[in-house]
């Protein structure tokens, strides 16, 4: 495993480098403020957040964040969030290995698997993206199933539960997964992860009619939008561990629940640009998982895996390790203003735009974004090109005209 640890930290270094020099930048959108705020709140009792104008719990089923308070009270700065994200993503290689072990691949293959998987567009995304209930949806996947494998049902039913109170479609996701289990693998173990699913989808049920609200759920159609981008979207999660998912044939299927939520939801057309958002996070895990089961089946893959995934790293990274992109250039006056607004612990309304801004100084209470949209709001570029600009800017050499983190001519 000493190889998948290296590759871990790697990882974090790389990743809470380019996300802290994200967020000083004020290039974080909405979520990462309004999570934080929601963890302040909750020291009190509610998950209110002036991101989402309401209290998280309704919009989500996600409990599980309370387990954050502590951390978040001990260092109550956005940064904790960027730290605990990054590492929650990488820590998942472990688990993936080990489940590749239990099911008797190769040690050098399972370990390929797990550095394979840390080379992934998605996985890397879904550390450089907002901070969301989903980063954690790999790790408690893996070490689900590596239980599973093990037949340890009480750790099995631990990670399960954690899985459960992420997000509500989890629930709908592990029901299925637990059906499977019980037919063809262990029943007691699959009954008690479907009596256990059932609970948590009654409970999150009764909790939201108490209470008078709805989740908040995209609509759904059964016609496919921009379906090539779908098809790009699915060879993206697949290519990086060398195809290996496809040699489980026809098991391929079971991963249909999971595709039809990006694939169905309207209005939010799902682009393969966006491959490494929180909503693949699932797809992400089942990818990985099958990856597993197909290496097991037909060894060779293990020789191409880390090459197939440095290969569409390069290629089709949405994140900044890509030819061509460099970090942000920080604007230290702006940041200074938002930390300004942060420390100052008296109320404040950001416009909707300067969602930079509201990451940054959310976990003051009394800061709020404005709900309405700011049509006016500059938009800036999405990455900074400009290779000159950011080595000056690292020896004090700020270009005149910045959008976001970005130079640009005025």
């Amino acid at each position: 495993m000493k190889p998948v640890y290296v590759a871990i930290g790697v990882f974090a270094v790389v990743y809470i480098g380019l996300d802290l020099n994200k967020l000083y930048a004020l290039r974080y959108g909405a979520d990462l403020g309004s999570y934080l705020q929601t963890l302040v709140n909750l020291r009190h009792g509610s998950s209110w957040n002036y991101g989402e104008w309401r209290p998280h719990f309704q919009v989500h089923d996600s409990w599980v964040l309370a387990l954050l308070v502590p951390v978040v009270a001990l260092f109550p700065r956005a940064e904790t969030l960027i730290v605990v994200q990054v590492l929650a993503v990488a820590a998942a290689a472990i688990p993936l290995a080990l489940f590749a072990r239990e099911l008797g691949v190769e040690p050098r293959a399972a370990n390929v698997l797990g550095i394979a998987y840390l080379l992934t567009p998605s996985a890397q995304g879904l550390s450089y993206d907002n901070f969301s209930e989903n980063v954690f949806v790999p790790l408690l996947a893996f070490s689900a199933a590596l239980f599973v494998r093990r037949r340890a049902i009480l750790p099995a039913l631990i990670a399960a539960q954690l899985l459960l109170g992420l997000k509500e479609d989890q629930i709908l996701f592990v029901l299925w997964f637990a059906i499977v289990c019980a037919l063809w693998w262990d029943r007691r173990i699959g009954a008690s992860l479907v009596a256990l699913a059932l609970c948590n989808g009654a409970g999150f049920w009764l909790v939201e009619r108490a209470s008078a609200t709805a989740p908040n759920l995209p609509q759904y159609s059964l016609v496919v939008f921009d379906p090539g981008s779908k098809v790009s979207m699915l060879l993206l999660l697949i290519a990086p561990f060398a195809f290996a998912p496809v040699a489980v044939g026809w098991w391929l299927l079971l991963a249909t629940p999971l595709l039809a939520e990006i694939v169905l939801m309207r209005p939010w057309n799902y682009e393969a640009s966006r491959v490494g958002s929180h909503y693949t996070a699932a797809l992400l895990a089942a990818s990985a998982i099958a990856a597993a089961f197909g290496v097991r089946r037909y060894p060779r893959f293990g020789r191409y895996m880390i090459a197939a995934a440095v290969l569409v790293l390069l290629a089709f990274n949405d994140t900044v390790l890509r030819p061509g992109r460099w970090p942000y250039v920080v604007d230290w006056r702006a940041y200074a203003r938002a930390v300004a607004t942060r420390d100052a612990g008296r109320p404040a309304l950001l416009r909707r735009g300067d969602e930079g801004t509201w990451a940054v100084a959310a976990v003051n209470p009394l800061v709020r974004l404005d709900p309405q949209a700011d049509p006016l709001f500059p938009r800036c570029p999405a990455y900074d090109t400009n290779a000159a600009a950011f080595f000056g800017s690292l020896a004090g050499r700020i270009p005149p005209h910045l959008c976001g983190g970005v130079p640009v001519r005025p």
